[in-house]
């Protein structure tokens, strides 16, 4: 008997088989995406191409010297299985269906990158494949994977008219796989996307092609969420895995943890039950902005965050500031006049997850409250990490405005000289500054603290719910990381309104884990 991979691990847990003592929930029903009148839900991105809907299909045309164009829906998808029927002109270079793709004005002018599956009418019979369009990485299942009855299963048009195609995507977690008119072609582990928009090509083709326009057609789109029961590959399709090497399990029990609070002092604390050093300090000083530090390693080998450091003496550990509200600055003003405690408590348990809040008022130039900021916070920790839990609420007391800005919201500041060994690291693939004023669903700063060969780390995962999802990050080059709504353009409350944000911390040592990446984020919304 073989022993079991990473990937087929991960594909039991993502399909909610490793879920003990609960009731497996059910699939959704089938969601058609097209309902055969008219192009409600979808959007053209990237050429301007003519789409138009035909006899209950919709129907693709290339404008010579247009570049690639897409279709997309106007929702996004995590895990799901996408089916649809495609015919294809014979003459036509090649067109795809995208999946868990994206598109944002600042990357390439809004490009839509992300995995596609391949319709290639030509006689090399690629269809079925899997490529990362518009993105670095080319063929990441390349044709020359697919066995020879893969390939033979596309129809090409022919003298008789239209042949049409059943082609079927099945994502769940990382794991990856397609089959075209029934036959298994390509079982991809990869998780650089794990949701996105669902898309249909038109390939780009000459403006001086003798051969003109091309067009292509698509029907019975249809697409189904919730806990999915996949389907069985067959043994012969080879598996191309791009997540990390396998490691040793991790952890799967918390740690018992306390919560004490010093109100004299204004400080919490949560300790592992049998540790005398806390893991995690709170500080909520009556005039001064709140925020968490230190924060012990996991390990107990030194402290991933920084007080006031001379760099940037406006920042302390981790912190929620915001920018430009009213023309106020919140994020380089961290107390005299500005903030005022309103509360700070603690949830009198102990256990598997503690759990504490702080409330203060944002005051204006007078004095006057212009917001109640309510931070609630949780932790669960066990023997290799922590997972923190923000959920940050905004009150308007007033009508504010957050004005456009590169920095703005919750940030993490980690020690930082300049011999510091470290690394940046964005979902979508992200290195160093190349993340700045970039969307990604999360981010992943690592650090070798003094004493310790390896990284410690601190993740910051977005939520979906998240206004600005995926939010954009700003970076800054001395190890100060933090998503911000604000680099996207002006935000704002009305009197009495208010704004709920959430983020999960993810506290681990090592090399990057982008599988228990994957596994925490999923865990943080639910799953879908």
């Amino acid at each position: 008997m073989k022993s079991p991979t990473l990937a087929s691990l991960l594909l039991l847990l993502y399909a909610g088989f490793l879920a003990p003592f609960t009731m497996p929930a059910q699939a959704q029903d089938w969601q058609s995406l097209f309902n055969g009148k008219d192009l409600s839900g979808w959007r053209e991105l990237n050429g301007a191409h003519k789409w138009e809907v035909r006899d209950g299909m919709i129907v693709g045309s290339t404008v010579p010297g247009q570049p690639n164009g897409f279709l997309c829906t106007e929702q996004q998808f995590g895990d799901f299985v996408l089916e649809l029927e495609v015919s294809v002109d014979t003459l036509m270079n090649n067109s795809g269906i995208q999946f868990r793709s994206k598109s944002y004005p600042e990357y390439k002018n809004g490009r839509v990158h992300g995995y596609q599956m391949e319709i290639d009418p030509k006689p090399q019979q690629w269809s079925g494949a899997i490529y990362e369009e518009g993105a670095d990485r080319g063929w990441i299942y390349p044709p020359e994977k697919m066995g020879p009855e893969a390939k033979a299963a596309f129809k090409r048009d022919d003298k008789n008219g239209y042949q049409w195609n059943h082609y079927r995507i099945e994502a769940v977690g990382p794991i990856i796989r397609t089959w075209v008119n029934g036959v298994p072609v390509a079982h991809l582990e990869d998780d650089r996307y794990l949701r996105g928009f669902i898309g249909l090509q038109l390939h780009a083709n000459n403006e001086n092609d003798p051969q003109g326009s091309f067009s292509i057609r698509f029907r019975n789109i249809r697409i189904q969420q919730g806990s999915l029961e996949l389907t069985p590959m067959e043994d012969q399709v080879p598996v191309v895995s791009l997540l990390p090497s396998s490691r040793a399990p991790r952890p799967k029990n918390a740690l018992s943890l306390r919560i004490d609070q010093d109100q004299e002092a204004a400080r919490i604390e949560v300790y592992a039950a049998d540790k005398n050093r806390p893991v995690l300090t709170q500080r909520a000083l009556p005039d001064q902005r709140p925020y968490l530090h230190p924060i012990l390693a996991p390990d107990g080998k030194g402290e991933l965050t920084e007080y006031r450091p001379d760099h940037h003496p406006h920042q302390t550990g981790i912190y929620w500031g915001l920018k430009r509200v009213n023309e106020r600055d919140f994020f380089m003003n961290w107390n005299r006049d500005y903030w005022r405690r309103i509360s700070a408590s603690v949830q009198p348990d102990s256990g598997e997850t503690v759990r504490w809040q702080t409330v203060y008022e944002m005051l204006d130039e007078s004095g006057e409250v212009l917001m109640v900021e309510t931070q609630n916070w949780s932790l669960q920790a066990y023997a290799d990490r922590y997972v923190l839990d923000l959920e940050w609420q905004g009150e308007a007391k007033k009508e504010v405005l957050m004005g456009k800005f590169y920095v703005g919201g919750l940030f993490v500041r980690m020690p930082w000289v300049p011999e510091t060994i470290c690394e940046i690291l964005g979902a979508s693939g992200q290195e160093g500054m190349e993340l700045e004023g970039q969307r990604a669903i999360w981010s992943d700063i690592g650090i070798k603290l003094d004493g310790r060969e390896d990284f410690a780390r601190i993740a910051i995962l977005d939520h979906p719910d998240n206004a600005a999802f995926p939010t954009p990050w700003r970076v800054d080059s001395q190890m100060g990381l933090g998503p911000s709504r604000q680099i996207l353009g002006d935000w704002g409350l009305a009197a009495g309104e208010s704004e709920t944000i959430r983020y999960r911390l993810l506290i681990y040592t090592g090399e990057e884990d982008k599988a228990l990446k994957a596994e925490v984020w999923k865990d943080f919304f639910g799953g879908n």
